[in-house]
């Protein structure tokens, strides 16, 4: 190694990449009841379901997250938890 070129660093951490890789992995949507409380994270088609059905909004990007709306919790409840009772 040259001095000239200076220190290697890893991919992950130049500072071109902003990736974080802890994110990577994560594949869910956290879900917030309509006052707040943290639901069970859910499938990003789910989340997609809801919010296109008009039964929650978008709280946050990173890390993506969505509240259910107070009028159609009880229904929207129904829909994310539809695999566990059917199970």
């Amino acid at each position: 190694m040259s001095n000239y070129t200076g220190p290697h660093t890893h991919s992950e951490l130049a500072a071109g990449n902003r990736r974080n890789p802890e994110h990577a992995t994560d594949r869910t949507v956290r879900v917030q009841a309509a006052d707040g409380t943290p639901l069970n994270p859910c499938h990003p088609a789910r989340a997609r379901e809801l919010l296109r059905q008009k039964r929650a909004i978008r709280v946050s990007r990173h890390p993506y997250t969505i509240r259910l709306l107070q009028a159609h919790q009880a229904a929207a409840m129904n829909v994310l938890y539809s695999d566990e009772v059917s199970k």
